[in-house]
């Protein structure tokens, strides 16, 4: 197991980008390719807002709130969903948790 499987240790992590992380918005979402991937991963809906969201590190309840405001959908959906698409570009290696600020 890599640090990247591993669960993080903080339970509130701010997640962020991974450094040299590149993307491209394109028509059917975003397009990120993660660094040493050989595959790109496509986020589209509301994931592309996630993204964009983590122009700097937030904490998953700083992106549910956010989504909460802008879109008339349950916190527990957006919740859920959020959390499912963390993972998968953590697992991807688009995005990396840091410790939260003072942990």
């Amino acid at each position: 197991m890599t640090d990247g499987d591993r669960p993080p240790a903080d339970p509130h992590p701010r997640w962020r980008r991974q450094p040299g992380a590149s993307w491209r918005r394109s028509l059917r979402g975003v397009v990120v390719l993660a660094p040493g991937a050989d595959e790109p991963l496509t986020i589209t809906g509301s994931g592309g807002e996630v993204w964009d969201l983590l122009d700097r590190p937030r904490t998953t309840e700083d992106l549910v709130s956010e989504l909460s405001r802008r879109f008339p959908t349950d916190p527990a959906t957006i919740r859920a969903d959020v959390v499912e698409l963390l993972a998968a570009l953590a697992s991807a290696g688009a995005l990396e948790a840091i410790p939260a600020v003072g942990a």
